[in-house]
């Protein structure tokens, strides 16, 4: 039951989140004013951060697709917030090439928030075989 409702939520989340980032002039903007403010950069990293860990503490679960993808997307967020906490002044995240990466990358995103919340209405979270 939790992994149905992380999922919907997760999914939700991603979806809402990566559906204008995977536009390349939005994603520019982002991470140019992410790069521009050393405050906002940390505030970032310190949410992204706690909101993997949170959800790593409560959902630590590979029994299904959907727990696992839920699981993934926790550690994707835990180690992203913390590199970004320990590493984020030094990182050129507006570059070209950092936003063209970016904004692929939320074409997954977009994807697996998709599955996710089509999994948490459905009330697919059985274990894999």
């Amino acid at each position: 039951l939790l992994t149905l409702k992380l999922a919907l939520f997760v999914g939700a989340f991603l979806v809402a989140a990566s559906s204008a980032l995977v536009r390349p002039s939005i994603a520019a903007k982002l991470l140019a004013s992410i790069e521009a403010s050393p405050g906002i950069m940390h505030a970032t990293a310190a949410v992204t951060a706690f909101a993997g860990g949170g959800l790593l503490v409560a959902h630590f679960d590979f029994t299904s697709i959907t727990a696992t993808l839920v699981t993934l997307t926790a550690i994707w967020w835990a180690i992203e917030g913390l590199g970004l906490l320990a590493l984020g002044h030094v990182l050129k995240i507006a570059s070209p090439q950092s936003v063209r990466l970016y904004a692929l990358s939320n074409i997954p995103a977009l994807l697996i928030g998709l599955f996710l919340i089509i999994a948490g209405i459905l009330g697919h979270a059985e274990p894999t075989p």
